[in-house]
């Protein structure tokens, strides 16, 4: 299985390098992929609140283990959207939802995957959510699954760590 921080920063990564969405947000620090360090980050609740207008968050939340004929892990991550004053977060929606990085193949990032074994990155839900304070945001929820040989999907090596059953 591949590194749950990896798949979380390979998210924020994919959707830094979208011109359009990187364009719209805040010129600094505007997207945020969410690590647990705890005690200082040890609440997506406190991060989602404390989101600036123009940001977005990038939040694992859990993955599933699907075992059968075509075995895989599904690893569900939120994207969470404030945008900047006087803006509005379905804009936002749609330029991530649209977008597309750059360098790339000209493909909307849906379409391809964010890392090697991985399979595109479906979107199976899109809506809006409230912080902790009763501030809504917008929500997209996406799913990303690994294809690889049982028990151990989506090995993968980067910057020469080797992650699951990489050879």
């Amino acid at each position: 299985m591949s590194r749950l921080v990896d798949i979380t920063n390979a998210m924020a990564s994919t959707l830094g390098s979208i011109p359009a969405l990187v364009a719209a947000l805040a010129p600094v620090n505007p997207i945020q992929p969410y690590i647990d360090l705890t005690p200082q980050r040890a609440s997506t609740d406190q991060a989602i609140y404390q989101m600036q207008p123009g940001q977005l968050l990038v939040l694992w939340r859990e993955t599933v283990i699907t075992v059968g004929a075509m075995s895989r892990y599904a690893h569900t991550v939120h994207i969470c959207v404030r945008a900047l004053k006087g803006q509005s977060d379905l804009d936002l929606i749609d330029l991530i939802m649209t977008g597309v990085p750059e360098p790339g193949d000209g493909l909307p990032w849906l379409r391809c995957p964010i890392l090697p074994f991985a399979m595109p990155t479906e979107v199976p839900r899109i809506g809006r959510d409230t912080d902790t304070e009763g501030i809504d945001y917008g929500l997209i929820v996406t799913e990303t699954a690994e294809v690889a040989d049982w028990p151990l999907p989506g090995s993968y090596q980067l910057g020469g760590t080797k992650h699951g059953n990489a050879t």
